[in-house]
């Protein structure tokens, strides 16, 4: 596609970390997207349109996650200029992954439009580079399960390692998304409560349900992957911040979900069921508590989806 002048990607919302699998875990979701539109321009810069839901997204390439991802990719393969058009569907400050839906959206366009023909890890690298912007530091976990959609596992000390995995069939996704109020910055906020010393037997609990989320993905095992979704260092310290997370969680499970977790780094709520009848349950657990705690919210029910392609 050497002389295609345009093309437009679509990058899905994504859930990092499942529980124990901070920074190495994350799923892609289904039908909640950014769609990018990629054009070449003959000024040598990098213009950036927001469109959807910009709550306040710099338009500067800097300071934006789609924008640095162009910065390192045109700058690596001394490209031309583009103008970026962003239209947001993925909302930003959820945990729902919403800057690594258009940084993956941005480096598969990129690959297709300049013919770049860039490897798995190179897309990883060049996505997570655009974390920069709402974390403070490049991580690949959401832009992982972006990218390559399913379950994936990445090795995120160097993103040399991905791994993906189709889910089983009717693992259904439950999110509960409360109407908080936007912070700036906020996955690296929420990066900055995790303890920088855990005790040893944490740690070993959670290399356990690691292993056995992993293990799940791998076999099938819907009880399974629901029973490991628990953790024992992040969760607790994340857990304050969002409304009625403790009840909520209890009351899911008493419903009898698969199992429960922060969605990466929060407000939302994500949990797995297999029985599409507990939808209208699980919808009034969300809406009742998180009312009580003083905020409307929506729910989403979906599934573990592709990951970012081309789509014209």
């Amino acid at each position: 596609m050497k002389n295609t002048k345009n093309i437009t990607a679509l990058g899905p919302a994504s859930s990092a970390n499942l529980g124990s699998g901070f920074d190495c875990f994350a799923i892609s979701l289904d039908n909640l997207f950014d769609t990018v539109k990629i054009s070449r321009n003959d000024n040598s810069v990098i213009s950036i349109k927001n469109l959807g839901l910009k709550s306040g997204i710099s338009t500067k390439p800097e300071e934006h996650t789609g924008g640095i991802v162009a910065i390192n990719i045109l700058k690596e393969f001394n490209l031309p200029g583009i103008d970026l058009t962003v239209k947001k569907g993925v909302p930003p400050g959820k945990g729902l992954g919403s800057s690594a839906a258009t940084a993956a959206a941005v480096t598969v366009g990129l690959d297709r439009l300049f013919s770049l023909k860039l490897s798995d890890t190179e897309k990883l690298k060049f996505a997570a580079s655009g974390e920069v912007a709402s974390a403070g530091i490049s991580h690949a976990d959401n832009v992982a399960g972006s990218l390559f959609g399913g379950f994936v596992v990445i090795n995120s000390s160097t993103c040399e390692d991905i791994v993906s995995f189709s889910p089983p069939k009717n693992l259904h996704v439950c999110i509960g998304i409360p109407k908080t109020k936007s912070v700036a910055k906020k996955t690296g906020k929420a990066r900055k409560l995790i303890p920088s010393k855990v005790k040893f037997t944490d740690s070993v609990a959670n290399a356990s349900y690691a292993s056995m989320m992993v293990a799940g993905f791998s076999n099938g095992n819907k009880q399974l992957i629901g029973k490991s979704m628990n953790d024992n260092i992040v969760e607790s310290a994340r857990s304050s911040t969002i409304p009625n997370y403790n009840k909520i969680k209890s009351e899911l499970l008493d419903i009898g979900t698969l199992g429960v977790t922060i969605s990466g780094a929060g407000p939302s709520i994500i949990s797995f069921t297999d029985n599409k009848k507990l939808f209208p349950k699980i919808k009034q657990c969300f809406k009742k508590q998180f009312k009580s705690a003083g905020f409307d919210s929506s729910v989403i029910f979906t599934k573990i989806g592709k990951g970012a392609r081309v789509i014209r």
